[in-house]
């Protein structure tokens, strides 16, 4: 009884035991941590909403910024998020009192944007700028290596123009249009040093960059004057600065496979070619056998009248050469093969707000997809500052080098470009004959061109060498407060040694007999040293910034050109200019410009409601007449912050509401360092055998004198050996290009800024513009003088609006579109010039603009002679041929009966940006389109018209034929008589279309997890480029962006990187 007894008061207690145990340990899942939320100023935040991540279980902070809140345990991760402030997430650890402070959002309207020479609160600003979002573009510009390449869509108003070259260069870059006849590329300003070179920018390393701006307007860039009709573009690099003072390893690494498959033409085979041959011979009544007999046999009846093809057959060799079989050669298969991308760069960084140092280096290979193209670039970045006497002194500097290699496409013997030649070139023609060497033409029926593979090949020696120095040194002092004296010695310099070698070689029955080596080296630099002095001044309600500034810009160019013949070994270590034994000549240039300015601004804020700024800028350039050396540029703007007013403070739901006009003046002076001056070119008599580039004769060499000459005087009768040519006449009244410009615009902000936009329309008129008219030399001599001459007028509208919505602690979206619209046109050209723009007699280019299309109305097929013999008198009318529409209706189809087809241009650009954050994963998709573009379509003309030596497309088959007389498409023949390439709405088509341009979807690792590593950021990405597109019914060609066939059609992208920071 006693040990029963015992036995149960042990279990008691044993029960009791393991339930306080459990207890403990239950109870220690549970961790109650507390704290307070700070903003940067010390200042507490009431309502910040604190939830621990992957659950409901959440708190807000209250009118201290305390909070409390139980978490499941020590490795629980708190989700921070407030308004207009930057979430956190912040790992446990095991603490149970945690105080946060938060950072203001830097896409709120307290970010801070560099404006010229100055920052602005982007609440504050009045004019036209817009402010990237770097994170969209960043892993972007990894894959192509250009970071500008990476904007296409994201701007309104900035219309960029791509291909495929392995170097990433965009073909055109315009801010709101085209506003002058010459040179259209916006002025960069990178860390405060100006630069018209867009390979500066171009060639920035993505990790190296902070923000991106661009201001459109003349308001916002006339700080920078004569240089800023075409638009600025403003970028700042990373500082390495860090409030706690650590060092910062930032890690990105893209890899990415390229291929241009999706751009590809649809080219016919050996034996459908032949097929097409023989029915345009036939229409044309001609023996096709005539022709290609010695690359074809052509088994048909011979009745021209009822013609019945039964077989083509390819001839077995080409050119009845037995080493040459015959191909049926892909020869866009051949030329093109998968291209790789490998991008890493890599950016360390220290300090405090004091004292930082940044060192960014990066490295770029591009493989190519063009067989024997490639591209490799190194970056590398070095910022640095320090400040000392309580911040009061402030020095630093910000430099960068770049080296880049690249071997691009080239043209063969006849100068046509090897990505035309992919598409043209026969397929008879096989890649290697049967001792292994490269196919080329043999026989008749081929056109003079080279093998592509062939001339990528032997010219896989060429190489473009770019080297540049980039940078500035500047100095901050403080010497009372509020006043920042700031001095800038910025350096633009730029060095290209080009090699091109041409090895001799015979490739059928087309040969170089004599090599050659033309070696290019230039050397550009630029120094500019600015100096500004900057005010605030508080005054009650009123805010005033004032700014003063001079700047003196040194820019001087050089290039030499070396070439020689006759190399005696084919070896690219022996392709030396003193080893050439024949023909050697040498030349180059020299030019240089100078510019002064003197500028001032004073920007006003009365009570955050109403906003002023006054801008003035005196420029004085070197290449302009005396007359008119110096050019005022002033602008002022005026901004009210509607959504500040006391009227408007019943209205939650309006969080932002601003009204903005500016009018302002800039200028261009890209005409040439000497365009205001009357040049002469010495001749020296030289006999033909020492001239490169002409037709050369042995006998006739050494005696034909390639031009004569005058005595500087004027005399002589142009009869000398040896003199001067007057080539340019001096205009010392030549002056700016000024650009007035109307910008009126809007910002808005809903529902604590979740729904924000912004709407502006400009109207901008270019006077003075500068063109080079013919006119008659006082010497009897045709030669050329720069006037200011031309006007255009540009007007457009910009719209942008984005939603952001945190759903819950796991998931939020962002929804971003935007619009654009430009249109531009000339409004007065001298008579004399405007036969180099489109129009005639009686249409001129007045009122279009210089990239307008002009030509003629395609109107439909003749079906039959009856349709023919009803229509207007046309030249080469017949059943099968198109009919040009009578515009005018004399009854005579000729020049008159042309009109404006279109524009180069787009009408409206538009885009649209779905971003995803779901836990620890996002998605980003992005696409972009045009509409309204006319834009000629290559691939008309390959698939719709037969070429005698050039392969075409399968839509010959479709032509017009006694068979088929309903066809809309012309009926096949070889000698054209009805001029059926001429510039047309027919080649000329609605090139609208939109494209999915990116998806991303990426993967960050748990903070948790990166915590207990000592890690910031693990984030991997899979990324698609170009994916797919939507276009126009009318456009047959692949891509409504490739209208050229001579350059590298734009890829269709895969990559996968990591971005990684500790």
């Amino acid at each position: 009884m006693v040990k029963r007894i015992k036995l149960k008061n042990a279990t008691k207690g044993m029960f009791v035991i393991l339930l306080s145990l459990f207890s403990t340990i239950a109870f220690a899942q549970e961790i109650s941590v507390s704290g307070t939320v700070k903003d940067a100023s010390g200042m507490a935040l009431p309502g910040v909403t604190i939830v621990e991540k992957g659950t409901t279980n959440g708190t807000i902070t209250d009118i201290d910024g305390v909070y409390t809140i139980e978490v499941a345990g020590a490795d629980a991760v708190l989700q921070i998020s407030f308004i207009g402030m930057k979430s956190q997430e912040i790992a446990v650890a095991g603490r149970t009192s945690i105080n946060i402070a938060m950072e203001e959002e830097t896409i709120g309207l307290a970010e801070v944007v560099a404006v010229g020479y100055s920052v602005q609160r982007k609440a504050d600003l009045t004019g036209a700028v817009e402010v990237v979002e770097m994170d969209a573009i960043e892993n972007i510009s990894l894959s192509s290596g250009n970071p500008m390449q990476a904007l296409q869509g994201h701007v309104p108003g900035l219309y960029i123009e791509k291909t495929g070259t392995p170097s990433a260069t965009s073909s055109r870059i315009l801010i709101r249009g085209v506003n002058t006849l010459g040179d259209n590329n916006p002025l960069y300003i990178i860390d405060g040093v100006p630069t018209k070179r867009p390979e500066v920018f171009q060639g920035l390393s993505a990790g190296s960059i902070v923000s991106v701006q661009v201001l459109k307007d003349a308001s916002a860039s006339s700080i920078y004057g004569a240089r800023a009709s075409n638009g600025v573009v403003i970028v700042t690099t990373k500082n390495g600065s860090d409030k706690k003072g650590e060092v910062n390893v930032q890690f990105n690494s893209n890899f990415s496979v390229q291929s241009e498959k999706s751009q590809r033409y649809d080219i016919l085979n050996a034996v459908d070619r032949g097929r097409a041959l023989w029915q345009a011979s036939v229409n044309d009544g001609v023996d096709p056998t005539s022709g290609y007999g010695e690359i074809y046999n052509f088994d048909w009846n011979g009745d021209y009248n009822n013609p019945v093809l039964n077989s083509v057959s390819v001839q077995p060799y080409v050119g009845g050469d037995t080493n040459v079989p015959a191909g049926d050669t892909d020869w866009q298969d051949a030329t093109y093969e998968t291209g790789f991308v490998i991008n890493n760069d890599l950016t360390v960084s220290g300090g405090t707000e004091k004292s930082s140092v940044l060192m960014n280096i990066g490295y770029i290979k591009n493989t190519g997809m063009l067989k024997f193209t490639n591209y490799d670039r190194i970056t590398a970045r070095i910022n640095g500052q320090t400040s000392m006497l309580d911040d009061k002194v402030k020095f630093g500097i910000n430099a960068q080098v770049v080296s880049s290699n690249e071997t691009l496409e080239t043209p063969d013997l006849g100068s046509a470009p090897t990505p035309g030649l992919a598409i043209t070139l026969a397929p008879t023609i096989p890649l290697y004959d049967s001792n292994g060497n490269y196919g080329g033409p043999l026989g008749s029926g081929y056109s003079d061109r080279n093998n592509p593979v062939m001339m990528q090949d032997i010219n896989r020696w060429d190489n473009t060498n770019r080297r540049y120095l980039f940078g500035s040194v500047f100095a901050e002092i403080q010497p009372v407060k509020n006043l920042v004296l700031r001095t800038t010695l910025g350096i633009d310099y730029s060095m290209v040694k080009d090699k091109d070698i041409e090895p001799a070689f015979s490739n059928g029955f087309i040969a170089r007999s004599v090599n050659n080596l033309r070696i290019y080296n230039s050397d550009f630099t630029s120094v500019t040293w600015s100096n500004t002095a900057n005010y605030k001044l508080d005054i009650g309600k009123s805010k005033f910034g004032f700014l003063l500034g001079i700047e003196a810009v040194s820019d001087n160019f050089q290039d030499f050109t070396g070439y020689k013949e006759g190399f005696s070994s084919q070896t690219e270590e022996f392709f030396v200019l003193s080893a050439g034994t024949s023909n050697g000549n040498s030349f180059g240039t020299a030019t240089s410009s100078r510019l002064f300015s003197q500028f001032g601004k004073i920007d006003y804020n009365y009570n955050e409601r109403f906003l002023a700024s006054f801008t003035l800028r005196r420029d004085g350039s070197s290449r302009f007449g005396a007359d008119n050396r110096y050019g005022f540029f002033p602008a002022a703007t005026f901004g009210w912050r509607l959504s500040e007013e006391e009227f408007m403070s019943g209205m939650e739901k309006i969080s932002n509401l601003k009204f903005r006009a500016g009018v302002g003046r800039v200028g261009n002076q890209d005409v040439g360092d000497f365009a205001s001056l009357g040049l002469f070119e010495p001749r020296y008599g030289a006999v033909a055998s020492q001239v490169d580039g002409i037709f050369h004769n042995d006998f006739f060499d050494d005696y034909w004198n390639v031009g004569s000459a005058y005595a500087l005087d004027g005399q002589d009768s142009g009869n000398l050996p040896s003199g001067f040519v007057s080539v340019q006449a001096g205009n010392p009244a030549l002056k700016w290009e000024t650009t007035d410009e109307l910008n009126l615009g809007i910002d808005f902000g809903f529902f604590d800024s979740k729904l924000v936009g912004a709407f502006d329309w400009y109207t901008r008129k270019t006077t003075d513009i500068l063109i080079q008219p013919p006119v008659a030399s006082a010497l009897g001599e045709g030669q050329l003088q720069f006037l200011n001459g031309a006007t255009k007028k540009n007007t457009g509208w910009e719209f942008a609006l984005s939603y952001r919505k945190q759903v819950n602690s796991d998931l939020s979206y962002e929804i971003a579109g935007s619009a654009s619209h430009f249109a531009d046109k000339i409004t007065e050209l001298p008579e004399e010039v405007r036969t180099a723009y489109p129009g005639n007699s009686e249409q001129t280019v007045l009122g279009h603009s210089e990239l307008s299309i002009f030509g003629y109305v395609a109107d439909g097929i003749f079906k039959n002679q009856g349709e023919v013999d009803a229509h207007a008198s046309q030249v080469g009318a017949a059943p099968g041929r198109i009919r040009w529409a009578d515009l005018n209706d004399d009854g005579v189809i000729n020049s008159l009966d042309q009109k404006f087809l279109g524009t180069l241009l787009p009408k409206l650009e538009y885009s649209l940006r779905i971003d995803v954050n779901y836990k620890d994963f996002d998605l980003s998709v992005f696409g972009s389109g045009v509409a309204g573009k006319t834009g000629y379509d290559p691939y008309t003309y390959y698939n719709d018209f037969i070429r005698g030596r050039d392969n075409v497309g399968p839509g010959v088959f479709r032509a017009w034929t006694t068979q088929n007389p309903d066809s809309d498409v012309p009926a096949l023949t070889l000698s054209d008589s009805n001029n059926e390439t001429r510039t047309s709405s027919y080649l000329n088509v609605n090139a609208s279309y939109f494209k999915l341009r990116n998806i991303q979807l990426g993967y960050s690792l748990p903070k948790n997890a990166l915590d207990k590593v000592g890690m910031d950021k693990v984030r991997f990405y899979l990324m698609a480029e170009n994916l797919f597109w939507i276009q126009s019914n009318e456009f047959q060609g692949p891509d409504p962006e490739r209208t050229d066939v001579n350059t590298i059609p734009i890829p269709r992208t895969f990559s996968a990187g990591v971005n990684v920071s500790f």
